[in-house]
Formats: structure tokens, C-alpha cells, sequence
């Protein structure tokens, strides 16, 4: 049984399509925003593949906001129309608004949505948005969305405020660039060092220099340009 998605946060936009739960084939749920164009609210997936895109969504930080499921646009498939809800709405720092699918490559393929997806994205345009994007497996790699679900986790800890201080004057000692595995000796924090190096970036407070890595001990984190407001 289909069953509505109830906010449960002040100010939530509830999804314009119902989110079906206890489904065998579809793994549901909710994972935090730290984005505070969100207003840190839970956001709601249908399907892992939506969840690694949410988690590439939070670490991006050219994405000031993005909505599930938002209200439908029509499209013509070259004889009627019909209707059309995207999985995500994201909203970009250079003003564009994009609609966006995320669904498996098998399906992708099965459904023949290379041939259809130009009049989508004719559809998009039609209701305002700046372009549409498919996104698959392909593009939500596993390393970027590893690393992703690292920083992710950490917002669901309280943050020691002396370990992160500790932390940022021994990243400042560096240069505001250093390898993990040196700024984690040098602070002195031992097994806690490494938690208090992730909730840096988790802040906004440091990023990795190269994200295409693994965020582990060999990883280089730096100061960001533009430093993001933290949670």
C-alpha cells in the first residue's frame, strides 16, 4: 500500500508523488541535509542509487538546494502528453535550476530512455528548468560516493569543540593544507584524530584537494576558497 510522506520538520516540501514503503524491490528512506539552503531538513529516497546521489548532492557545494520528487511538467512523446515527475529538482550557485532522473543503467537501456529523454528535457525547459540530467550508476561512481558517505556520517555525531579547535590550529601550523596522516600525529588526538580531521570537512571548515581519492591517511585536505557555514 502507497503510503504519503508526512514531513516531519517545519517547512518541509512534501514530495508530489506518494513513496512507496515495504516494497521488496525498493529500498526507502530519509538521510540528513547539511546544506542550510535545506534548512538541514531529512530528505526522502526511493531506491540506493537516489541515496548515493543525495550524498553526492551534499558534498557539492556549488548546490545550494535541491527538492525530491517536485511538482511534474508535461512532455509529448510525438503523438499525446503525458506527465512527468523528476526524482530531483536541484537548484545551482550560477542561478540554473535542473531537473533530474536517476534510475539504473539496465533500466535506462530497457526503457529506451536515450531515445525519449530529448522530449523530457524539451518538457523541462517548457516548465521553467535550464536543462535535464540522467544520471546512472556510471556517473554516481562508488569512490566519490564513499567518500561522500564518510563526510556524511559525521553529521550525525556532536562534534568535541576542543578536538576541532586542536584540529584547525594544526591545519593552520600546515599551511591550511596537509595529509591526513601528519595533521592526525601532529595533533595529538590519537584515536580520536582522524573523526575530528572528517568533521572539518564535514563543517565546511576544510575540503579534500583532490576528490577523485580516497579520504583516507593518504589523503590531502586543504582550507576551502570559500569557506561554507557549518550546521
Amino acid at each position: 500500500m502507497a503510503a504519503t510522506l508526512r514531513s516531519r520538520h517545519v517547512g518541509k516540501p512534501s514530495p508530489s508523488r506518494p513513496v512507496v514503503t515495504g516494497r521488496r524491490d525498493c529500498i526507502t528512506g530519509e538521510v540528513p541535509s547539511g546544506k542550510a539552503g535545506m534548512g538541514y531538513r531529512m530528505v526522502a529516497y526511493e531506491g540506493l542509487l537516489a541515496r548515493d546521489f543525495i550524498l553526492i548532492l551534499e558534498q557539492d557545494d556549488a548546490v545550494l538546494r535541491y527538492q525530491e520528487e517536485p511538482a511534474p511538467f508535461r512532455w509529448h512523446d510525438g503523438v499525446r502528453w503525458r506527465s512527468y515527475t523528476a526524482d530531483f529538482a536541484v537548484e545551482i550557485d550560477d542561478g540554473r535550476r535542473v531537473a533530474v532522473e536517476v534510475k539504473p543503467r539496465k533500466r535506462v537501456i530497457r526503457l529506451g530512455w536515450d531515445g525519449f529523454r530529448p522530449r523530457i528535457e524539451a518538457g523541462a525547459r517548457a516548465a521553467g528548468y535550464d536543462g535535464f540530467e540522467l544520471w546512472t550508476e556510471v556517473e554516481i561512481d562508488a569512490l566519490r560516493v564513499a567518500n561522500a558517505a564518510l563526510v556524511a556520517s559525521e553529521r550525525t555525531f556532536v562534534a568535541d569543540e576542543a578536538e576541532q579547535h586542536t584540529m584547525r590550529v594544526v591545519l593552520d601550523r600546515f599551511g591550511g593544507r596537509g595529509l591526513v596522516r601528519e595533521l592526525r600525529a601532529a595533533s595529538g588526538l590519537q584515536a580520536r584524530a582522524f573523526r575530528a580531521v572528517v568533521a572539518l570537512v564535514a563543517r565546511g571548515e576544510a575540503e579534500l584537494a583532490d576528490p577523485g581519492r580516497p579520504f583516507d591517511d593518504n589523503a590531502v585536505i586543504r582550507r576551502p576558497a570559500n569557506p561554507r557555514s557549518a550546521p
